[in-house]
């Protein structure tokens, strides 16, 4: 299975609903907001947005260098169940690429937890999308670790479990 926010196996979501314009996009990377949990939704949805549009590059600036998603992967004949992993790097290739086309996700339930300059957002989600032409459509539940560096906010860490 692969989800939005990986390009390989299980990239599954991390993408997300919402018609946000890359200036509002800009501003939620870059204004310092008082109201982080505001700041934070839109930019899980812009992410998203990011990733459904094919735009590679507006989804890498959501990201941290050191980006990694963890997704569970069932165990298969021939295969024991696994964790794989993804780097930012090589999402961003695959949609860049067009490896990876996701045509929709929608995010719901969506909470946020902030401390300080770090923190996390849950919720569910749906996508819809192909990987190397394979459909990868999948829906569950995801965790977004975010870290506030010089006044903007950018994803570290996707758990799919």
């Amino acid at each position: 299975m692969t989800r939005l926010f990986s390009g390989q196996t299980t990239i599954a979501a991390a993408a997300l609903v919402g018609l946000i314009a890359v200036g509002v996009a800009d501003v939620a990377l870059t204004s310092p907001s008082h109201d982080d949990s505001r700041v934070l939704l839109e930019s899980e949805k812009a992410w998203a947005k990011a990733a459904v549009d094919g735009n590679a590059d507006l989804m890498a600036r959501y990201m941290a260098a050191e980006y990694l998603e963890l997704a569970w992967e069932p165990a298969a004949p021939g295969g024991a169940a696994h964790w794989s992993t993804v780097t930012k790097e090589n999402w961003v290739e695959s949609v860049r690429s067009r490896k990876d086309v996701y045509t929709s996700v929608e995010l719901r339930s969506l909470t946020v937890h902030v401390q300080g300059n770090l923190a996390v957002v849950t919720g569910e989600y749906s996508q819809k999308g192909t990987s190397n032409g394979k459909d990868i459509s999948a829906s569950g539940i995801y965790a977004n670790t975010w870290a506030k560096r010089n006044g903007r906010w950018l994803v570290v860490h996707s758990i799919f479990p």
